[in-house]
């Protein structure tokens, strides 16, 4: 990991695995945007919880942006997600897939040019979408 503080930016290299609530991303890199939080005064004077863990140097922090490239495999339930990089948005709980994604659940799927799913709403938007149904026992190609 190779930490960028003036640009308020984490970076990771090889086999990165990111996990919230029921949701996995996997990749070759990515790079972890935060911004900085204001806290109220009351909260920036607590001592660190524990006596073997410092206060990080990310927490008055939280993430805004991560971008992830490479062999991006986003897991969420059944539904499973391939594509060459990915953009997840913190606030708005958004994720966007680009480079020849195709989404896999069950038997059926998908593939687009672009897809942004809405994991709060539940729902997904296809860009240049192209929906395959395959029998159960025939994998897709």
């Amino acid at each position: 990991m190779t930490v960028r503080n003036l640009e308020q930016q984490a970076i990771f290299e090889g086999d990165v695995v990111m996990k919230k609530e029921g949701l996995t991303i996997t990749s070759d890199h990515a790079k972890v945007t935060f911004a900085s939080i204001e806290a109220p005064m009351e909260d920036k004077k607590k001592p660190p919880a524990g006596l073997f863990s410092p206060q990080s140097q990310f927490a008055d922090n939280e993430i805004t942006l991560i971008h992830a490239t490479g062999n991006v495999v986003l897991r969420q339930g059944d539904r499973r997600v391939h594509s060459k990089e990915a953009l997840y948005y913190q606030k708005e709980e958004k994720v966007v897939l680009l480079g020849e994604p195709v989404a896999l659940e069950k038997d059926y799927w998908v593939t687009g040019t672009k897809m942004t799913i809405f994991l709060r709403e539940n729902r997904s938007i296809i860009e240049g979408s192209r929906m395959i149904i395959h029998p159960k026992d025939q994998a897709p190609e």
